[in-house]
């Protein structure tokens, strides 16, 4: 039976462990901190359990999250609401779970102010955003030029670049139409936007679970000090405590720490200088708000502020907090109720920041967060029994990426589809997942499909051998 050690237990390294293991491999899970999870982490006080991100997901149980979950018999469960959204700010609605039918998109256009003349090119873009062709043709193209070719109105392009922000942690200035065009489509076709019951870590804790069930290993609290090549053959993994021998070793620790783990000198000049390169998404920052009693009456409010398409995320190139910030605000006890105790909520609302932002520039901009949702939300101040918030450097003390992006290596025009990290490295026997590598989609669902990816990848040449 062959040995395999995953570094790191986030929904990639999770995902591939429990997926792997269910194929029959001896498999060990090795995880720095005493919680599971990474990004998609959950925590608890005082009764209440919050993401340490900002999370809702786009596709739920349909998506890649569901189907690894289905692969391995695990006991993930989701939870969907229709409406699923309020968009307040510019405009102010409930955005409905299917826009499939022409009349429900046709009341978006509506109250989204769109322009009579600009209805029908509207039209035209959202029905090739709903079929999810010419996905490669569009890869190295901008949002923001592919929007361009059928509308200059200025409310759609407001609504996509707070969309492409809120999917890639990128604006549409910056981000792959083709990747947009993939991902825009499969969430609204599926119309599956849910939460997991129990809070996002029930994701990476459901994985785990069945790893466990199945006989595999987790090692918590150990943290990794290198992956030890042999002969240009990864050979295993060094911890501050023991050495794991393997057959493979996976990495979800990223495209350029696996490179530092694994000794630069293992690896070709142009990997190396692609790993170096590489530019990743923003970071983002989150206030959690835990209120003594309900304030806020959606399961999750989308915030869109009265400013030029282009210029809404211009602070973060300027390394500057916002005068109004976009915001993302899910209210996980609204969805599931059992995530704070009876008769209390639990809010959580984050934004975009620069990556490699600092601890004051990071608070100013937590600052015009807090400033706004108090606006949206007054009572949220005196209900408030505490906050909790979360910068650039707490998502690098969890993930080791020194400049704490909110996903990964940023889904940009030269980086996505065929230009995105394999899910092979060039030292045989070692292979990267989660959100820098072989997948397309939306945060942590890249991570999913990544390894999903990845179990096809070995079985596949394990059935061929």
């Amino acid at each position: 039976m062959k040995k395999i050690v995953v570094i790191g237990s986030g929904v990639g390294g999770s995902a591939s462990a429990a997926l792997l293991k269910k194929e029959g491999y001896d498999v060990t899970l090795i995880e720095s901190h005493s919680f599971p999870g990474g990004r998609c982490a959950s925590m608890t006080r005082d009764g209440f359990t919050y993401d340490f991100g900002v999370h809702m997901f786009s596709r739920g149980d349909k998506g890649p999250h569901g189907e690894v979950n289905r692969k391995i018999n695990g006991n993930l469960k989701w939870i969907t609401k229709d409406p699923p959204c309020r968009v307040m700010g510019k405009m102010d609605f409930d955005f409905p779970l299917n826009i499939k039918p022409l009349s429900t998109r046709l009341n978006l256009a509506r109250k989204l102010g769109v322009k009579v003349k600009n209805l029908p090119a509207l039209y035209v873009l959202f029905r090739s955003l709903m079929k999810g062709k010419d996905i490669e043709i569009n890869d190295h193209i901008s949002l923001h030029d592919h929007v361009s070719r059928y509308t200059d109105d200025e409310n759609v392009h407001l609504f996509i670049n707070c969309v492409c922000q809120l999917y890639f942690a990128l604006s549409y200035l910056e981000s792959s139409a083709g990747e947009f065009i993939w991902s825009f489509s499969r969430m609204f076709n599926d119309a599956s936007f849910g939460y997991p019951k129990g809070g996002g870590g029930k994701i990476p804790g459901s994985f785990l679970s069945a790893l466990e069930k199945y006989g595999g290993k987790i090692k918590f609290g150990e943290t990794v000090q290198a992956i030890k090549i042999q002969n240009g053959i990864a050979a295993g993994v060094q911890t501050d405590k023991n050495f794991y021998p393997a057959d493979m070793v996976i990495s979800n620790c990223g495209m350029s720490r696996t490179v530092d783990l694994a000794g630069a000198d293992n690896f070709p000049e142009e990997y190396r200088k692609k790993a170096k390169d590489c530019a990743y998404s923003n970071a983002y920052v989150t206030i959690k708000y835990a209120l003594d009693h309900p304030v806020v009456p959606y399961p999750v409010v989308f915030y869109m502020p009265d400013m030029p398409p282009r210029d809404i995320f211009g602070y973060i190139n300027e390394k500057r907090a916002p005068e109004d910030p976009y915001i993302f605000m899910p209210v996980p006890s609204n969805i599931d109720p059992e995530l704070a105790p009876a008769g209390k909520q639990l809010v959580i609302a984050g934004t975009a920041a620069p990556t490699g932002a600092s601890n004051e520039l990071c608070g100013k901009i937590i600052d015009a967060i807090h400033e706004r949702v108090i606006k949206l939300f007054p009572e949220i101040e005196k209900a408030a029994l505490w906050q909790i918030r979360s910068t650039a450097s707490d998502t690098t003390g969890i993930t080791k990426h020194a400049a704490g992006e909110a996903i990964g290596i940023g889904q940009t025009p030269d980086q996505v589809g065929r230009y995105r990290p394999k899910l092979e490295t060039p030292v045989k026997g070692l292979y990267i997942v989660g959100s820098d590598a072989g997948a397309r989609g939306i945060g942590t669902e890249i991570a999913s499909g990544s390894a999903l990816a990845l179990c096809e990848l070995l079985t596949s040449a394990k059935k061929n051998i």
